[in-house]
């Protein structure tokens, strides 16, 4: 143990300045003024060579303390000259920012030192960085010029000594500083450090001198322990000495809270948020430069959007999930003076020097005391400045805390640290890490973990089991008869891409059980989760059925509470030191109460709080002691049992989370140990709830401990809970069993995730698993408190420690929190009637607020109100007004509202209005809907169709169903009179029935507007439907912030009411509108109708997809696409905010107008400056710029720079047709120069104009500016009265921006357009309104099916392999006629994308087989029929599946490859053959092979030439000609000359004596055109010209070529027509020709592979005449045989080749190769195949090399030869 000694003796400055050389002195001097108090404490230990562990405060020159000595030295040794190129000093920093900070203040000084005070002979200090962003070349350049000071990381620092190049560079090192010691000291990645810092001292030869850093820490003798335990200096004799220097922590701090409103206690919590952006906005304005701490990543992001909206200048955020040069930018912006604030989570509050900073605000209490010390420290961080910080709260529970916090802040107290003990899981990472430098003995690298301070008291048994683990996942190998292990395979390579210990944390996709997306959850949000719990995810409730793998599996719970709340998962613990204070303020304040006092006076003159934050606590806690006395304490802990049809507990001891845990796991553990149900179980800081199936005996709970049973009652509960398997990944991940990287890739994360899964249920089986034994003991020591509870249970039986145990109504205050929060969530979803179904009243009041809760409206007030709206009509046409809002009237007025406003008017003034209106063809009468609520009563024409269509509905049987949707309407009407005169029709015209939902949707909001608030009850009495189907219709309406829900009139049930009407009789201060009048004059904007693409695309701005046009542009045809992709006058590009789009040139100014300034760098200019006007393709642009592997990184740069130009449209491309290419060749335009953006308020207003209304949310997605200069703007053009601002209710009043003829639009109401349409998310109104989609069809990709503006069902469907794979069509059945009309028309246009198959699997959820009649009417008028496989149905093609083997045989039979089909001889063979490349496609073809291809290329006349797939093939001069008709390529005017050389003579030679031209320059010059098909080769090496088919029609030549090409073939894909005919053939040419075939019967399309994979044409004739062939031989089919490439997509999938050998064993592909055939050999290169297989396969090869009389040879070969034997 070392020998430790407290300094705090302080040297005098003169003292320490005479042990300076005279430069440092000299430049100290000219800095500084003095040495601050630990400065000179430490220094002079530091001079010493003494090891010393520095703890002082935040901003009292820290840094500069550790390495002012360390830069003497350096200096001294510079000026003599004896400075070696070695390190010196490795400085560890646990985060980068805090790297690259202290490299740049190192590098400041010793470059101030050097111009200033060094003499130029005088060598040069060099600093350098190294952490896991430094590029390999950086870190080359240091392996050659190692830095003297070396800045790095714990990770860094291990993968440098694990290098044998990096390990000699240490020989020299003589200091080393660990920075930050309190962040990495309890943490795993210090017990990391530790190993490495074991390591260090048994490689590095020298001495080294420790020097540790911390600004808030304790206890200090450990942690200095901790820093020199391994130091090689110490033996049994001499005990290493180390110093340590506790500079008092008594620095004067400014603090105080700050309430974010005077009503903080009464307003709910989520309203706290806004207040809150009000008190910082106050505070950073009357700031120079502001730090606001929030406590996640999520509420950085939150804050700074806030606030920029807000209108605060200078704002920006910064944490750790930004990326790297974001996060630096805004570090130098900050230390620069250039921002006002910054928000950030946790990664500025370690001591990076970000400048003069003058307060820090801290949004809620951050959990720990150090935590607070540091982001306090960041103010005034300079030496001598005074912290400042504001505390602000989020709650009253929030309130408490910080408090706590500030009292135990200004009586000194500290967190102390806990430190981790011998972890197997870094342990083995270590181990792996050992291997990789040497051979070990066993007990040698045993000693060498036992000197690391964390494992001094490491079991060896626990040691050699860690090495067994390693052996046994093959990480490394153990020799146990020689006692050494050592590397194994892939080790280093893992070890080295995967060091560390820090665990991301992966997201899990949630899917519902029909395989729906719905969302994301985080990992740590999943460790709480068990089967059978409720969630809220995307304001929908879920049920957890299973988790496996990366995947959440959930079935929908409607109508259910979530059991986890939202937030779980987020918050790290309270510390035990914080949770401590908050029990001595409880039991102060208890005593004060006792007494009878008040409590305020004590808050302010004791603790000094101001006086509104005073009174807020004292509110707080008057509370809590009027429900009961007792208070959670250091000796009490309070359970209430709250009255509930389940037991709930709600157990209150404000001990932390992690406490809580370790009881509430005990409790629900006890609980499933008694057969008990856990129902529900959360958490927070002050204690946790349960909800059982039965009561548990709290009593119980000591005994569990006196038994000492409490651990295995845990671990029983916590093996199968999620957050055992969270940190069984974790441990398997750090102990390199489940790497998350191999080499350079990533393991994905479903990968990680199903790897883990698999070693933990093999472990879990094991008896003693280090891996499970190491979660466990992570979980029972970091997440679980277990000491602090063993050590309280241990207290009951000897002191007056209890647990309380109470039954309640409502729990009391301090509890209270935990189990609103339970119900909280319920605010969040949207329909917030479910609340009414099981909810005590009291819960509701306190949770809706007072909006919802209207109680100080009596009815009279009411009654006034809905009077305003609809007046006492004094004419015909102001009853016609009064028509339109009620129901069917005739004499008796029965309707409540006609009595109510018709109730005075004479009998016959009534009578002759409604003949004037009925004359007029205002109203009329409807009969024959067989309903006696709706035959012969009147109705205005508006309400005619909704009370018909409803009553014809009632009496067709919806009062039975639960679910109007599943009604099928076809055929139903009723009848209407026209041509009244004196009340009587003239006739009587029959009508169809409106959409029924509309209807009733219709009818109960005019009910509600007319009548107002309701009840479920009240509307359904008066409607001939269920409740159900009643209150079902009122949810989607609430859903759709349509309709609210509340207690208005004093009623026990909840009350629906209009939102608009809610929010102005609740006093609403803005003039609203009505939300869906607002989405129905978008809708119709959006579909306009237009002749032109062109003019539609002018509309819209900008399209993305070619369906978007289809229901836009009149006549349109998805195969129109092409031209207008081609369109000289379209552009494509990252048109807005990063999305792909196309639009008109005459657009262009405006969307670069709604951009910034671009930025540019040294790549970008050069490159803009390479495009010329007419633009240029990317090879081109690139064609200047080294190539190949070597230059791949340039490559990259390149790619990266053009990319940067596309997103700021610099560069826009245009798309142009290019013949004999498959793909349009792109040409990039320059804009940036050339067309001139609109200033932004302009582009701003004109695409207002063009999208609006429209939110600032919404327009953020299409401006990329500032967000502060968006909002600015807009209140700018709004004042100019340029664009109109409207509210509109959804459901909280919200802006849209307008211009002001849509305003104008707003106001008067519009017709709705009913029409359907199947859309992308992605089209312009999908995507408007995409939040709203998914909360009403669900999460996930799909096409919504939208009804007007109603999204009414979905198609889950995509393209797969050439045919449309529909998975699920969900359209309710009142809608199956339109349905039908709108899917027939997108199914048409798809067959322009050469998409004509479509397979269907289910619809509504009910797999097709199983659908009613109408469906199954429906689904075959749109032509589906049954696959015959009882699942699925096909539309367009047909399902006659062959064995894959049976259509190769007929394959290789027809390609005369077959034994039985080989020609006799080569002769014959190449007779019958169009094209061959070489022998070996020429050899499997002919069972007699005497004379090679090279020796009959003159006696058959054959030439050498390019055929359409660009290889090179022996053909007949007649075959070339017939592929360059096909090309039809013009040739440039330069190559005539060439071409008619070769006309008229064939030798090459000559035309190169003729121009005195080398061989290399002919070649180059004649290439393209044999490229091309216009030059061909004879076999003596001559040219000649190809002269084209005079007087064919083009057409039919390229159809007798693909007749020709398919026509061998039995069974053949789209792709694989495409790929075997070549470029010159569009995927348009090609399918019509094959749907030719088709036609003429020539060939049968569908599903023709017993796979069912793929839709095929096929051969009719070769499929029936199958059964006469024999199987095939085993053979290979050679790269060059044209086979090859009709197997090309499974070469590349399987094996992984784009060109190889394949060999087939029993007509099935088993491997294939690669190989060089030189010196009549075929040398294997490459390898891959079925391992069982690998034998039969070697065979077939050694076949194929006989019959070419071509030996197998090679290493590969031989290695694969001996394993096989």
């Amino acid at each position: 143990m070392p020998e430790i000694k407290y300094v705090s003796e302080i040297s005098d400055s003169e003292d320490i300045l005479s042990k300076l050389s005279a430069p440092v002195r000299n430049w100290f001097l000219d800095k500084f003024p003095d040495f601050t108090e630990p400065q000179k404490v430490a220094i002079p230990q530091i001079l010493a060579g003494e090891h010393l562990l520095l703890c002082s405060p935040t901003g009292s020159g820290k840094t500069l303390t550790a390495f002012l000595s360390i830069i003497d030295d350096l200096v001294r040794q510079s000026m003599a000259g004896s400075l070696s190129d070695t390190v010196h000093c490795i400085y560890i920093s646990p985060i980068k920012a805090l790297a690259n900070d202290i490299q740049k203040n190192l590098i400041g000084p010793l470059n101030e030192i050097k111009e200033r005070f060094l003499p130029g002979r005088a060598q040069d200090i060099k600093v350098g960085l190294r952490t896991g962003d430094t590029p390999q070349k950086e870190r080359e350049r240091m392996l050659r010029k190692p830095p003297h000071i070396l800045i790095t990381t714990p990770e860094s620092l291990g993968l440098a000594l694990a290098s044998k190049r990096f390990r000699p560079l240490l020989n020299d090192l003589k200091w080393l500083i660990v920075d930050e010691l309190h962040s990495l000291v309890p943490t795993k990645r210090g017990t990391h450090l530790s190993l490495s810092l074991a390591l260090m001292d048994s490689v590095v030869e020298s001495d080294v001198q420790r020097i540790g850093i911390s600004a808030t820490m304790e206890p200090l003798n450990e942690v200095a322990e901790f820093l020199v335990a391994s130091d090689s200096r110490e033996d049994e004799e001499n005990a290493q000495r180390v110093s340590i220097a506790k500079i008092s922590g008594s620095r004067k701090l400014d603090l105080d809270i700050i309430l974010p409103t005077p009503r903080f206690t009464s307003i709910p919590v989520k309203e706290i948020l806004d207040h809150n952006i009000d008190r910082i906005k106050e505070l950073v304005e009357s700031h120079t430069t502001t730090l606001v701490f929030v406590n996640t990543r999520n509420m950085t992001e939150t804050f700074v959007q806030r606030l920029k909206v807000a209108g605060l200048e200078g704002v920006e955020g910064h944490h750790g999930s930004m990326d790297k040069s974001i996060r630096l930018d805004v570090e130098q912006q900050l230390k620069e003076g250039m921002l006002r604030c910054v928000v950030s989570s946790s990664s500025l509050e370690m001591g990076i020097d970000i400048g003069s900073v003058d307060l820090v605000i801290q949004v809620g209490s951050p959990g720990s005391i150090a935590t607070a010390l540091q982001r306090i420290g960041r103010a005034g961080h300079q030496v001598g400045g005074l912290p400042r910080a504001r505390f602000l709260p989020t709650s009253s529970h929030d309130l408490l805390e910080i408090v706590a916090l500030q009292n135990g802040v200004l009586s000194g107290n500290m967190d102390l640290l806990k430190f981790p003990q011998n972890c197997l899981d870094v342990l083995a990472q270590f181990l792996i890490g050992l291997t990789i430098i040497r051979e070990w003995d066993i007990d040698e690298a045993y000693e060498l973990v036992q000197a690391s301070w964390p494992y001094r008291n490491l079991p060896y048994d626990d040691y050699i089991e860690v090495l067994d683990l390693l052996e046994e996942e093959r990480r490394i190998w153990v020799d146990w008869e020689e006692n050494r292990f050592g590397k194994r395979g892939y080790a280093q390579m893992i070890y080295y891409t995967n060091i560390g210990t820090i665990s991301p944390d992966n997201n899990y996709l949630v899917f519902t059980s029909d395989g729906t997306l719905v969302g994301q959850l985080s990992s740590s949000f999943v460790s709480s989760l068990r089967n059978g719990d409720v969630f809220l995810l995307g304001g929908s409730t879920y049920r957890v059925a299973s988790v496996i793998g990366t995947r959440v599996n959930v079935t929908p719970a409607t109508g259910f509470r979530p059991t986890i709340p939202s937030w779980t998962g987020e918050a790290m613990s309270r510390t035990s030191e914080l949770s401590f204070e908050v029990l001595e303020l409880l039991s102060i304040l208890t005593v004060q109460y006792r007494r009878g006092n008040s409590i305020t006076p004590f808050l302010i003159d004791v603790l000094g709080l101001n006086k509104p934050v005073a009174n807020a606590l004292s509110q707080f806690l008057d509370e809590h002691s009027a429900t009961t006395f007792q208070v959670p304490s250091k000796d009490r802990i309070l359970v209430e049992q709250v009255e509930a049809p389940l037991p709930t507990y709600v157990v209150t001891t404000c001990r932390g989370r992690a406490f809580n845990l370790a009881l509430g796991y005990l409790f629900a553990g006890m609980a499933v140990r008694d057969e008990i149900t856990v129902h529900e179980l959360s958490f927070d800081e002050n204690g946790f709830m349960a909800k059982l199936s039965h009561e548990v005996e709290i009593s119980s709970i000591p005994e569990v401990f006196r038994s000492r049973g409490s651990e295995e009652i845990l671990n029983k509960y916590l093996i199968d809970s999620q957050l055992f398997a969270k940190r069984f990944r974790e441990v398997s991940s750090r102990s390199m069993l489940n790497p998350r990287r191999i080499g350079a890739e990533e393991v994905s994360p479903k990968q990680f995730q199903l790897k883990a899964e698999q070693i933990m249920n093999r472990h879990r089986t094991m008896d003693d698993s280090v891996i499970v034994r190491e979660a466990m003991s992570e979980i029972l020591t970091t997440d679980l408190e277990m000491d602090q509870l063993r050590q309280f249970m241990e207290r009951m039986d000897s002191e007056d420690v209890r647990i309380v145990h109470r039954r309640v109504k409502i729990p009391s205050p301090l509890g209270l929190t935990l189990f609103m929060s339970s119900f909280e969530d319920l605010l969040s979803l949207r329909t917030r009637a479910y609340l009414i179904k099981d909810v005590d009243p009291e819960i509701l009041r306190r949770l809706l607020g007072a909006r919802s809760l209207a109680t100080e409206l009596d009815r009279e007030k009411l009654s006034q109100y809905y009077q305003s709206k609809v007046s006492v009509p004094k004419n015909a046409n102001e009853l016609l007004r009064l028509m339109d809002m009620g129901g069917g009237l005739e004499r008796q007025l029965t309707h409540p509202l006609y009595s109510d406003k018709l109730k005075d008017i004479e009998f016959e003034t009534l009578r002759a209005w409604v003949h004037e209106l009925a004359e007029r063809g205002l109203i009329t009468k409807v009969r024959g809907t067989g309903l006696e609520k709706i035959d012969d009563k009147w109705f205005s024409m508006r309400m005619t169709e909704v009370h018909g269509t409803l009553g014809c509905l009632a009496v067709a049987g919806a009062a039975e169903m639960d679910d109007l949707r599943e009604l099928y309407t076809g055929g139903l009407s009723y009848e209407v009179g026209e041509g009244f005169v004196g009340g009587e029709p003239s006739k009587w015209k029959e009508k169809q029935l409106s959409d029924p939902l509309d209807c009733l949707r219709l009818k109960l909001l005019d009910m509600l507007g007319s009548e107002g608030p309701q009840t479920i009850d009240s509307l359904s009495e008066r409607l001939p439907f269920p409740t159900a189907q009643v209150e079902a219709i009122l949810q989607e309406l609430e859903m759709r912030n349509l309709v609210s829900i509340g207690f208005f009139t004093q009623t026990d049930e909840g009350e629906f009411i209009l939102r608009i009407d809610e929010y102005r009789i609740t006093g609403g201060e803005f003039n609203v509108i009505d939300y869906r009048t607002l989405q129905t004059l978008i809708l119709n904007k959006s579909f306009s109708k237009f002749e032109e693409p062109a003019d539609a695309i002018r509309n819209l701005t900008f399209v993305q997809r070619r369906e978007e046009l289809l229901h836009r542009v009149e006549n349109y045809r998805f195969r129109d696409w092409k031209d207008i992709k081609h369109d000289s006058d379209i552009y494509n590009g990252r048109l807005l905010h990063n999305r792909v789009g196309y639009t008109l040139s005459e657009k262009l100014p405006m969307l670069m107008g709604l951009r910034g300034e671009p930025w540019f760098g040294t790549l970008e200019e050069e490159l803009i400056e390479k495009i010329p006007e007419e633009g240029i393709s990317r090879n081109d642009l690139f064609s200047d710029y080294p190539k190949g592997k070597e230059n791949a990184h340039i490559q990259r740069s390149l790619k990266s720079a053009l990319s940067n130009m596309e997103r700021q449209l610099v560069v826009a491309k245009q798309f142009v047709d290019v013949p004999n290419r498959k793909r349009s060749m792109a040409i990039f335009k320059r804009l940036h120069g050339r067309v001139k953006p609109l200033p932004f308020d302009k582009a701003l207003t004109d695409l207002i104009s063009r999208i609006g209304p429209v939110r600032l949310h919404t327009l953020r997605l299409f401006v990329s500016r500032p967000v502060e200069e968006l909002a600015d703007t807009l209140r700018e053009l709004e004042r100019r009265g340029s664009i109109a601002r409207v509210v509109a209710l959804q459901p909280d009043p919200t802006d849209y921006y307008s211009s002001h003829e849509d305003a104008e639009r707003l106001l008067s109401p519009m017709q709705e357009d009913r029409k359907m349409r199947i859309l992308a998310q992605s089209d312009p109104f999908s995507s408007r309104f995409i939040q709203e989609v998914r909360l009403l069809l669900k999460q996930g990709w799909y096409y919504p099916v939208f009804k007007g503006v109603d999204p009414i069902g979905r198609v889950l469907m995509f393209v797969v392999n050439d045919y449309l794979e529909i998975k699920d069509i969900n359209i309710p059945h009142s809608y199956l006629d339109d349905f039908k009309e709108t899917f027939a028309e997108l199914l048409e246009n798809y067959r322009d994308r050469l998409i004509d198959v479509s397979v269907l699997h289910a619809f509504n959820g009910v797999p097709v087989h199983d659908c009613d009649e109408n469906i199954q009417q429906i689904l075959s008028e749109l032509g589906f029929s049954s696959m015959g496989d009882g699942e699925r149905y096909i539309r367009g093609g047909v399902v006659e599946p062959r064995s894959r083997k049976e259509i190769n045989r007929l394959l290789f039979f027809h390609h005369s490859i077959h034994q039985n089909s080989r020609w006799e001889n080569e002769t014959l063979a190449l007779e019958n053959t169009i094209e061959l490349r070489d022998d070996f496609s020429l050899r499997g073809r002919c069972e007699m092979f005497r004379v090679n291809l090279d020796s009959m290329v003159a006696a058959h006349q054959l030439h050498q030439g390019s055929n359409l797939r660009g290889h090179l093939v022996w053909a007949r001069y007649q075959h070339f000609q017939r592929l360059l008709s096909i090309r039809n390529v013009p040739t440039e005017s330069e190559d005539e000359e060439i071409l008619q050389f070769f006309r008229d003579t064939n030798d090459p030679d000559l035309y190169m004596e003729r121009n005195a031209m080398s061989r290399s320059e002919f070649r180059k010059l004649v290439s393209p055109l044999v490229r091309s098909g216009h030059l061909i080769q004879d076999y003596r090496g001559g040219f000649r010209t190809v002269e084209p088919l005079r007087k064919v029609d083009l057409w039919e030549v390229k159809r007798n070529y693909l007749r020709k090409l398919v026509e061998d073939y039995p069974v053949i894909t789209l792709k694989q027509v495409e790929r075997l005919a070549g470029a010159s053939f569009a995927p348009e040419e090609i399918s019509d020709v094959m749907h030719d075939f088709e036609d003429d019967g020539t060939l049968i399309k569908g599903f023709l592979v017993d796979d069912l994979q793929d839709i095929c044409w096929g051969r009719l004739d070769m499929l029936e005449g199958m059964g006469k062939i024999s199987r095939t031989r085993d053979l290979v089919i050679p790269p060059s045989d044209p086979l090859i490439h009709y197997f090309g997509s499974l070469l590349r999938e399987r094996f992984g080749f784009g060109s190889a050998y394949l060999v087939f064993h029993k007509e099935e592909p088993i491997a294939a190769f690669k190989a060089n055939t030189r010196n009549d050999k075929i040398e294997l290169t490459d390898f891959v195949g079925d391992s069982e297989l690998e034998k039969e396969a070697i065979r077939v090869m050694k076949e194929f090399a006989w019959e070419h009389d071509m030996p197998l040879s090679g290493k590969l070969f031989d290695r694969i030869r001996s394993r096989i034997v």
